[in-house]
């Protein structure tokens, strides 16, 4: 809706105006009517009107130093001057004033329509533009301010300056601070990136509002990964006397962010975690005030959601004394193999209350992580069990640690792995290789003619790989899979030898033998003596019975 001014010393042509159109209907809204161009003025300091339909002759004040005074003061407003033939050489005038139109009177209904509807859509494409203009500014803001942050803007600090100043950025504080905000669970609260965005614009205006009455002079943008960051100037006579030196830096005042917690869960009904770096001199030490604000965010995993935490306060570091214990890979390993689900999670528990207890860092905790899973996988590997088998095809462990909210979620993470690897070895440690193994033995005895028979085709034929399958076979049966294969042909060439009238050869070429002459000395390696020598054996065993 368009705000429309009509300014017209007659009475008679002010209520024509007011009644020739159905305003609203054309997307007018009329907002003010003046007798004269001072009467004008004052509505239009107290309504800002997008039109301005202006009479030429009025006293106190003319329509045109009204249209120039109009143009000075709102630079976006539309004028249409209504004058007379007489009038004519004044609207010429009016127009170098930068008057969008004029319109003689006497005009009809039909003529203002089309000038109103010309203006309506000027000012459509004029707001477009403006919009259009606002996003790429604010789109240009994000992108130098995130690499401003991440230390990708190298350059001299004059230079810099006068690069943030193009954008309309002025960071002329003598120190900053940076925070780094995080809407809790935002990912799996909201699915849609619109009711994201709106979370995060409610979530922004409300740490605006905090910053500034705490006196602050906040920048507030989008930061990586879904983050709000916050960068904010401070007075003289805080921050470090060096830029970037850590030894000196402080932490500034955390009220205002504990102020912020309360308020987004009072009015926006969700929790936020802030990570708070400290105070550095100039915009030089901007990024390492970054890097410990999202450091100290970080450690949320640890700490948990909704609170603000402050960069070196909390958190353990390495190296002080804090360790993982050694023998606990032992112990896990143990109870694994025993198959005690109660105890192993009586460990794992107390692993993890050792975690929150010491307050250990992010990185540690996930280093903690990551062994335990290597003795979970080392204890289904030693059983004889594919690990893809217990676990899945896309089991990536790092992965999915790094995806885990918090220390809570890990520690569940990892029984549920724990509990999982138990519970397959105990259901498949009888059945499934026993299954396995069977099958194997049967595709043995179909195929042992196929010269190409060996451990890996086997193996294919089981949907498992051959290192496996010689574990499960050995296991099973008591034997190998070669040995096998060599015992099935081996007894089918002495049963073939004892039907008689067939060739060696051929009795090789049938059991998957292509050379005789290695047949021969296989089989007299199998059972002590060579196929002429058991044919000869069992004719005289013929010649005796007859």
């Amino acid at each position: 809706m368009l705000n429309l001014l009509i300014a017209d010393d007659e009475s008679i042509f002010r209520e024509y105006l007011r009644t020739v159109l159905d305003w609203e209907l054309y997307g007018y809204r009329i907002i003010g009517e003046a007798k004269n161009g001072l009467e004008a003025l004052e509505i239009a300091q107290q309504t800002t009107p997008d039109i301005a339909l202006v009479d030429i002759t009025m006293p106190f004040m003319d329509g045109l130093e009204l249209a120039q005074r109009l143009k000075e003061d709102y630079p976006g407003i539309s004028i249409v001057l209504i004058t007379g033939h007489n009038e004519f050489d004044y609207a010429r005038r009016a127009l170098k004033l930068g008057v969008e139109d004029y319109i003689l009177k006497p005009f009809s209904k039909d003529e203002l329509t089309l000038t109103l509807l010309k203006l309506q859509e000027h000012h459509r494409k004029q707001r477009e533009e403006q919009s259009t203009h606002l996003k790429n500014l604010q789109l240009m803001k994000e992108s130098v301010l995130n690499r401003l942050v991440s230390g990708e803007l190298a350059e001299h600090e004059d230079v810099l300056l006068q690069q943030l100043s193009s954008y309309q950025l002025q960071l002329d504080a003598e120190a900053y601070a940076v925070a780094c905000i995080e809407i809790d669970e935002i990912d799996r609260k909201w699915g849609e990136v619109s009711e994201r965005l709106l979370w995060k614009y409610a979530v922004t205006n409300i740490l605006a509002e905090a910053m500034e009455d705490s006196g602050g002079k906040p920048v507030i943008f989008n930061g990586p990964e879904g983050r709000i960051i916050c960068l904010y100037g401070l007075p003289h006579g805080t921050g470090t006397s060096n830029t970037g030196s850590q030894a000196q830096a402080e932490l500034p005042k955390l009220e205002p962010f504990e102020k912020l917690c309360m308020l987004i869960k009072r009015y926006l009904k969700l929790t936020i975690t802030i990570g708070v770096g400290q105070i550095y001199s100039g915009i030089g030490g901007i990024r390492c005030s970054y890097e410990e604000a999202l450091t100290a965010l970080q450690n949320k995993f640890v700490l948990g959601n909704d609170r603000v935490i402050a960069f070196g306060q909390h958190i353990s570091k390495e190296g002080t004394g804090v360790q993982y214990p050694p023998e606990l890979g032992d112990e896990l390993q143990l109870l694994l193999r025993a198959q005690d689900d109660v105890r192993i999670d009586a460990k794992l528990s107390e692993l993890f209350r050792h975690i929150r207890e010491q307050k250990l860092s992010i990185d540690y905790t996930y280093v903690i992580c990551m062994s335990l899973v290597s003795v979970c996988l080392g204890y289904v590997s030693e059983a004889g069990q594919p690990i893809e088998d217990c676990f899945g095809e896309h089991f990536f462990p790092y992965h999915e640690i790094r995806e885990l909210a918090s220390i809570d979620e890990a520690e569940r993470w990892m029984k549920e792995l724990f509990t999982k690897a138990v519970h397959y070895t105990r259901r498949y440690k009888k059945t499934r290789s026993s299954i396995i193994a069977q099958a194997a033995k049967a595709f043995i005895e179909e195929q042992y003619g196929d010269a190409e028979l060996g451990v890996e085709k086997v193996a294919q034929h089981v949907f498992i790989n051959a290192s496996y399958l010689r574990a499960v076979f050995k296991k099973e049966n008591g034997m190998t899979v070669t040995d096998y294969i060599t015992h099935i042909r081996m007894n089918k060439a002495k049963e073939l030898l004892g039907a008689g009238n067939r060739k060696l050869s051929d009795i090789a070429e049938s059991i998957g033998y292509s050379d005789g002459s290695y047949f021969s000395k296989s089989f007299k390696k199998f059972f002590g003596w060579s196929p002429s020598e058991y044919e000869n054996r069992i004719k005289g065993n013929e010649t005796m019975r007859g």
